[in-house]
């Protein structure tokens, strides 16, 4: 069996760390995955082709986060064209199953309808504002044979999602719980790297520097943390774009005004590929997002894996995989002062936070490893294969 998947972004993230966790997994059950993405910059392909998954690129356009329609402008006359391409690639490529990665862009739905396929549409984030999510709901309800959603809370954010339950398949995204998972003696190394002290609190994130991560929260939060634990030290993993160069410079502008030095009390590490390697430091993980943002962020999961609590706000399925009290806390969005809170209380209790530690690895393992995700899209694939019919 092989598998198109189509993702319209080019750096790396959720879909394509599924892509390139999954590959494996799914071989060894006799399903190939193929990866399209955009022909444009960005750090995916690399990774892909590094973990020896094809990786097909073409001009590939998508939605934009904007009304001005000379933004709009090349997704709308590149539209046809682009799905008559991918049309191609599934019928030359011998493609049996095409996988659309996002709610927004249907190319890749239509040509798999086209080439007479079936497809897995996947809804991955709740980013979508309300009016488009019912658009965008009307051509997944044509187009996709099976629908998988991260988790089963998002759903409430797409309206009509009553009407695919019957051809519905949720998953967790995908953990390599044995490269994620406790590592103290890297601690004071990492650490080191830093150029942070090894006996002081770190609460760190992985997260791309954008607005929807909600990293201007956390730096709030941190510095109301500082009034309680005043040798906190505040790291950031991820990537800073030009697209949010205004947002960089305003983030840094606030850290000034609270009295927060880069590179003494805050560390922007940019990209990192040792994901893994940078959990090692941390104390606590905290994810700050905002409404109308996640799914399941991998990235929790992770952090849950590599033996960390977790502070995570509630957007997306965070609450699904999160059990508040036990494995972390979950608290409400855009709510600076609940979140120094809740990573104080955490930070501040150590036989607390050891138990954290316990049953966030013991759920990382059980519940969001690499082959229940898999058995999860082989379900799907099947029931695609079978026209979407569950028989219930």
């Amino acid at each position: 069996m092989r598998i198109l998947f189509v993702i319209h972004h080019s750096t790396f993230g959720g879909p394509h760390n599924q892509a390139l966790r999954l590959a494996t997994p799914l071989r060894a059950r006799g399903i190939e995955t193929v990866v399209l993405l955009p022909d444009e910059p960005g750090n995916a392909s690399e990774r892909l082709h590094a973990a020896g998954i094809e990786v097909l690129t073409m001009g590939l356009h998508r939605l934009r986060a904007t009304p001005d329609p000379h933004v709009q402008l090349p997704f709308a006359a590149g539209f046809i064209p682009e799905v008559a391409k991918i049309a191609r690639i599934v019928r030359d490529r011998r493609i049996d199953i095409v996988q659309v990665g996002g709610l927004v862009n249907p190319h890749a739905g239509i040509a798999g309808r086209a080439a007479g396929v079936p497809v897995v549409w996947q809804l991955l984030d709740t980013r979508a504002p309300r009016p488009l999510a019912f658009a965008a709901m009307l051509w997944v309800r044509t187009l996709a044979t099976v629908v998988m959603t991260t988790g089963r809370k998002i759903l409430a954010h797409f309206p009509g999602a009553e009407h695919v339950r019957g051809r519905l398949v949720p998953f967790i995204p995908p953990v390599d719980t044995e490269a994620f998972r406790p590592q103290p003696r890297l601690r004071a190394e990492v650490r080191e790297e830093w150029g942070v002290p090894h006996d002081v609190p770190v609460v760190g994130s992985v997260a791309n520097i954008n607005p929807q991560k909600g990293i201007d929260v956390l730096i709030e939060a941190f510095a109301r943390l500082r009034a309680t634990l005043p040798t906190a030290h505040l790291v950031l993993v991820g990537s800073e774009y030009d697209a949010h160069e205004g947002y960089s410079r305003a983030l840094r502008a606030r850290m000034g005004e609270l009295g927060l030095v880069e590179d003494r009390e805050v560390h922007f590490l940019g990209t990192r590929p040792d994901v893994g390697r940078q959990l090692q430091g941390f104390d606590l993980f905290a994810l700050a997002s905002v409404p109308r943002s996640e799914g399941i962020p991998t990235v929790v999961l992770e952090a849950m894996a590599s033996g960390l609590p977790v502070v995570a706000t509630d957007v997306g399925g965070v609450s699904e995989v999160i059990d508040d009290g036990v494995t972390g806390r979950v608290v409400p969005p855009l709510d600076p002062a609940a979140f120094a809170a809740a990573a104080s209380s955490v930070l501040h209790d150590a036989t607390g936070r050891a138990e954290m530690v316990e049953a966030g690895r013991r759920r990382a393992v059980e519940r969001f490893g690499v082959e229940r995700c898999a058995e999860a899209h082989v379900r799907a694939y099947h029931l695609a294969l079978a026209g979407g019919n569950s028989g219930g």
